[in-house]
């Protein structure tokens, strides 16, 4: 089964302090507070069935995006350890494909790629903002008992705005930038659940141990083992 969609959508965001700092916790405190505007987001594609367990999607969307907020590294009120926003209008076109294979309740596994490209009205890149991206998801319920989840991320394209020459840094329409290098991101669960109410959980994060930057100077974590017992009263 195929069924074509299209459609336009746009609207206002409003751009708080608790939202900025939920995506880039090393950011400033006394940013600009600017809303988000979405004068039209137009979209389209198609989705449908392969087959009784197998669905897919294929969309593209093309959206113009005011005030869109971007971080780059603060010199003015820090060392540089620390993040302005900045505010641009960005034209994005998205391109996206999906699959998804689900066998019952029992095992789920999910595959997305997307292709990015944005146009800037003054800055030389949309800073931080990857030009592709690669999901894979999984779960695994094997009698309400054992569970297991995988998290899989990939993103290349990303660059961020530098103030100055230096090691692989590269001008852009007179702005310095540096690219931020691949993020190769694995996440593993696994949970047993002894009953309705308590449970035990392992969870494995970043299992390529690649500290990658996030944002320009924060490596993440290599490698991370989390384990508990959850129990409901």
């Amino acid at each position: 089964m195929f069924i074509p969609f299209i459609g336009i959508r746009g609207g206002l965001k409003q751009t708080s302090f608790r939202s900025l700092s939920s995506e880039n916790q090393y950011m400033l405190t006394n940013v600009q507070l600017r809303n988000e505007h979405n004068p039209y987001d137009i979209y389209g594609g198609f989705k449908g069935n392969l087959s009784k367990r197998m669905t897919f999607n294929i969309n593209a969307s093309f959206a113009k995006i005011m005030n869109k907020a971007f971080f780059v590294t603060d010199t003015l009120y820090s060392v540089g350890n620390k993040f302005n926003v900045i505010y641009d209008t960005l034209n994005h076109t998205r391109v996206e494909a999906s699959l998804t294979y689900q066998l019952n309740e029992k095992l789920k596994i999910d595959g997305i790629g997307r292709f990015n490209s944005y146009e800037m009205k003054n800055e030389a890149f949309a800073w931080n903002l990857p030009q592709l991206q690669f999901l894979v998801r999984g779960s695994y319920n094997l009698f309400d008992k054992f569970l297991v989840n995988l998290d899989a991320n990939i993103e290349t394209g990303r660059k961020a705005l530098v103030y100055g020459p230096g090691q692989d840094v590269k001008v852009e329409n007179g702005q310095y930038y540096k690219a931020l290098g691949t993020i190769m991101d694995l996440n593993l669960g696994f949970e047993y659940r002894y009953n309705t109410r308590v449970s035990a959980f392992l969870q494995f994060n970043n299992v390529a141990a690649q500290r990658y930057n996030r944002w320009y100077g924060y490596p993440v974590q290599s490698f991370q083992v989390m384990g508990g017992i959850t129990a409901r009263f």
